[in-house]
């Protein structure tokens, strides 16, 4: 069980207890530009990957499964992007249970506590961090309108995905 507070949270649909959330965390290498940018493309192929993984889950319980059975494929899709980025470094994704601040999403406040997360830990993971909730999804690109449908296609994660066994 987790160490998290037991308040419920309005997301639309129905409350969800917030020790029902699934944390994502990517740490940067630095607080220098290069790395904190690195840091979002990071994010960003995680989130897409994580999200393909995810889509069929039905609670909290089956998204940490698919998270940990598919660590691997989540760290190879974070490992690639800092690659094309010109990264060398080392990318590490581990799952636990870590503390994490307040977060605001929109009007919703997702308290500090301790939750089950994905962290990605880009080389020394020295830099400044970026955090959001990866089930259910509260992750958004800030570009995005809360309301708007999103829809990912990735030619290289749906053969990632089928070269370790995932769904495509």
């Amino acid at each position: 069980m987790l160490l998290g507070t037991a308040a419920r949270a309005e997301l639309g649909r129905e409350d969800v207890p917030v020790e029902d959330y699934i944390r994502l965390h990517v740490v940067a290498n630095d607080d220098g530009d290069g790395a904190q940018a690195l840091k979002l493309e990071v994010r960003d192929a995680c989130l897409m990957c994580a999200r393909a993984l995810l889509r069929d889950c039905v609670d909290a319980d089956a998204a940490w499964e698919a998270v940990n059975d598919n660590l691997n494929l989540i760290e190879l899709a974070a490992l690639l992007r800092a690659r094309i980025c010109g990264w060398q470094g080392s990318v590490k994704a581990e799952t636990g249970v870590f503390d994490f601040p307040d977060r605001r999403y929109g009007g919703l406040l997702v308290p500090a506590g301790e939750y089950r997360a994905l962290r990605v830990v880009i080389g020394d993971g020295e830099g400044r961090n970026w955090w959001c909730v990866l089930f259910p999804t509260l992750c958004l690109d800030e570009s995005c309108a809360p309301d708007a449908p999103v829809a990912f296609h990735s030619t290289l994660l749906s053969w990632l995905l089928s070269a370790f066994g995932g769904g495509a």
